[in-house]
């Protein structure tokens, strides 16, 4: 069921009845149901798998509580085979397909290749349920003694068509707690979905045809191939936190706030807040769950000790944390796509933040030296930068091929003769289309741009009068219907991140 679809619109509306029709401590039972049928509507493999993590989770959280009292390394050696079966589960589905390829194509055999169909969210779900057995190893959560209620934080409906990955902290006390009606939380859920729609359905979509058109025109002038990586980019962060509106926005319909996983990119100075700022939860789940046990860990503490005697105090101390990034950054890369163009994704942008750590001091330093101003001007200097660092690696995020990604940037630092320009820009869309999309732009960077200086934006609408808060969404309603990008021969469901 697409969450883009009417019938998803009817769903939801029978979901949030039905919940608040029930009593409030029951009210976690209407939410269970819903997820239940949601994940049925994708197919029979998507309800087994998603059900079978969920009683991997239950009984490996129950163990590891059982086994409090155990040695460290038998608890160690448990919460590893878990995490081995939790992880194995998606690697087999995700990449065998891929692999397979990769054998028969470097020992020229002939392997079956197997498409697996993919469950609805089985990234989100994977990362999820292995964060709460690791916060149950640490003695931070704790495993509810019924099974259903385990199943309902994995697999709560609105986080599996987009994410975020919420820990059971975030999430698991919402879920089985239960919230009264609130008439503002139901308008500003509303609003919120609006927004997203708006987004996903007359900017995102709206965009395909730039993108198509730098994947298939060749040879490329360079102000083409540069404004086809910019457009890509901002399409995909419209397709992505568009999409994560819509389900941030049902779900607080339901009483219930999910983590925020963006929180406007393209206003950031460095790679590293930009990072901060996209995908936040899978960023975050890595951080606490991958990277600051490697740097904290015996292994890690030693590198940094070694290196100190041979790169400095500083640079020792920086080693194992800039490592780990890189080491990160490879496996996000590898999380997007089974294939080199993530491989060479995750490495670009983990060098990047590999060398910022480094070089750190020394830019400190030589900003002290140089006496650098820290005015508007250095600033919008570190945007433009960090935009460009950026669209650069939207080159391997959309090709096929790494020698692809590599052709269309070569073809930046071409020709950029603008000989033919209005009739090349009108080929790939009309006029009007440019139009429409240069007005829905505007709309998307005034909004970022209040949201950016603590206006809340969607909680001031919600409390205004009739007279402001209907127009303004009647507004968003008749430019999704009248503007929006959908139809005959056209995928609206096609959601860049729902693959994951």
């Amino acid at each position: 069921m697409s969450i883009l679809s009417i019938e998803f619109l009817i769903f939801v509306a029978v979901t949030v009845l039905f919940t608040y029709a029930l009593p409030i401590r029951l009210r976690w039972i209407s939410l269970l149901a819903a997820s239940l049928f949601f994940v049925a509507c994708s197919g029979w493999h998507s309800i087994a798998h998603l059900s079978a993590i969920a009683l991997l989770t239950w009984l490996g959280g129950l163990g590891l509580r059982a086994a409090e009292n155990k040695s460290l390394l038998h608890r160690r050696l448990l919460l590893g085979l878990l995490l081995t079966l939790d992880f194995g589960a998606m690697a087999f589905v995700k990449y065998t397909p891929a692999v397979t390829g990769w054998v028969n194509a470097l020992a020229k055999g002939e392997l079956p290749v197997w498409e697996l169909a993919v469950p609805l969210g089985l990234s989100y779900f994977t990362f999820q349920s292995a964060g709460l057995l690791i916060d149950v190893y640490r003695g931070k959560a704790t495993i509810p003694c019924n099974p259903l209620k385990l199943w309902l934080f994995v697999g709560y409906f609105p986080q599996l068509a987009q994410g975020p990955i919420s820990t059971w902290k975030e999430l698991g006390g919402q879920l089985l707690t239960g919230h009264r009606l609130e008439p503002e939380q139901i308008v500003s859920g509303f609003q919120l979905m609006l927004w997203g729609y708006f987004k996903k359905l007359v900017i995102a979509d709206r965009l395909l045809p730039m993108t198509s058109a730098v994947l298939t025109e060749q040879p490329l002038p360079g102000w083409l191939a540069l404004g086809g990586l910019a457009f890509y980019a901002v399409r995909l962060y419209a397709d992505f936190s568009g999409g994560m509106d819509v389900v941030r926005g049902v779900s607080r319909m339901l009483g219930i706030e999910l983590p925020e996983n963006f929180r406007r990119p393209f206003f950031s100075q460095s790679v590293a807040e930009y990072w901060r700022r996209w995908h936040i939860t899978l960023g975050g789940w890595f951080r606490v769950y991958l990277m600051y046990p490697l740097t904290t860990s015996s292994l890690g503490i030693g590198l940094g000790r070694s290196a100190s005697r041979y790169l400095g105090k500083k640079a020792g101390r920086i080693l194992p944390t800039a490592l780990a990034t890189l080491l990160v950054f490879l496996l996000i890369g590898i999380w997007h796509a089974a294939n080199w163009n993530a491989v060479v994704y995750g490495g670009y942008f983990g060098i990047l933040m590999a060398a910022s750590m480094l070089l750190e001091p020394v830019w400190k330093s030589m900003s002290r030296t140089l006496n650098l101003p820290k005015n508007g001007w250095m600033k919008g200097f570190r945007l433009l930068r960090t935009w460009l660092l950026v669209i650069a690696a939207q080159a391997f995020a959309f090709t096929t091929s790494p020698k692809q990604g590599f052709s269309i940037l070569r073809q930046v630092f071409g020709s950029w003769s603008l000989t033919g320009f209005a009739q090349r820009m009108t080929a790939i869309m009309e006029a009007r289309e440019w139009i429409i999309l240069g007005v829905a732009l505007l709309v998307l960077l005034v909004v970022d741009l209040l949201c950016e200086h603590k206006v809340d934006v969607c909680g001031r609408l919600a409390k205004a009068s009739f007279w402001v808060r209907w127009p303004v969404l009647l507004g968003l309603i008749l430019s999704i219907l009248i503007f929006g990008v959908y139809g005959a021969g056209f995928d609206s469901a096609a959601f860049v991140y729902a693959q994951f």
